[in-house]
């Protein structure tokens, strides 16, 4: 039986607007089929986990089933549905929480895409148990408690980000790991050997998969990646040169120079002073 948590004049701050911790749904009784595209109101997120038997999850991506440990993130309004099959040989036992505030969707829909709308949580995962403590504690009746509570919901919401990108980065092999590392911290002075290393591969496999999946050598990717910033810099600041090479990982100003007039055809100061003209 869901349970309704006493509406708030605050809607745009994150709540949890009801939940069901203790849904049983037998296969075998009435149709249990839900089309999330007929469903309201818009804007609210829903984590459906299942603590025994499975249910399936579809979208335009597949179908997939849900089994014990696993949950499923979804809105209403969208184009997916779930439910439970006759032949299905348990009886389908969840808990679920309808989340909602203004960007709510917007930050489900992009773990959506990075970790997909069915991932596991397994037994006992400290994110489920406090949003479980939520839902048991008193309605919030002041707007400092409104706002405490928001603030609690988006910390959730954050811990579950965190806790999918963790695994899913550990589940990678040592080479996508190094891969994603230089991806994410191209602007710096990041040596490829180390790297490889802090990964666990060589510098040598390193060089041949990133250059296969990217199509340019690591070693011109992070020079690319640097140069476009460097470049950035100089339309945008007035910022020293030096300085500049310093922030974007060259080794000298002479190499920053080096590197801006083969893209340009002009020196740090006349690509400056250029793009200043307009």
């Amino acid at each position: 039986m869901a349970t309704q948590s006493p509406p708030t004049t605050l809607n745009e701050l994150w709540r949890i607007r009801s939940f069901g911790l203790h849904q049983r749904v037998d296969p075998k009784g009435k149709p249990w089929w839900f089309h999330n595209n007929e469903r309201s109101p818009y804007g609210v997120m829903i984590l459906q986990y299942t603590v025994s038997g499975k249910m399936v999850y579809r979208d335009a991506h597949g179908e997939v089933e849900v089994t014990p440990g696993h949950a499923a993130l979804f809105a209403f309004d969208e184009e997916s549905e779930y439910g439970i099959r006759r032949e299905f040989p348990e009886t389908l036992s969840t808990q679920h929480f309808v989340l909602e505030g203004a960007g709510l969707v917007a930050h489900g829909n992009a773990i959506r895409r990075q970790f997909g709308s069915v991932f596991n949580l397994g037994e006992d995962n400290p994110i489920l148990q406090h949003l479980r403590e939520l839902c048991g504690r008193p309605a919030p009746r002041s707007t400092a408690e409104v706002s405490l509570a928001a603030a609690e919901v988006y910390s959730v919401f954050m811990r579950l980000y965190t806790f999918l990108d963790e695994r899913h980065s550990s589940e990678k092999r040592p080479v996508e790991r190094a891969i994603d590392e230089l991806q994410r911290h191209a602007i710096g002075s990041l040596s490829l050997k180390e790297v490889a290393l802090r990964h666990g591969c060589s510098r040598e496999h390193l060089t041949r998969v990133f250059s296969e999946r990217l199509g340019t050598s690591p070693a011109r990717f992070l020079k690319r990646a640097k140069l476009i910033r460097a470049l950035e810099l100089l339309r945008e600041t007035r910022l020293p040169v030096q300085r500049i090479a310093e922030q974007c990982g060259f080794a000298s100003k002479h190499t920053l120079a080096r590197w801006v007039r083969v893209e340009t055809g002009a020196t740090p100061g006349g690509y400056r002073g250029r793009e200043a003209k307009g």
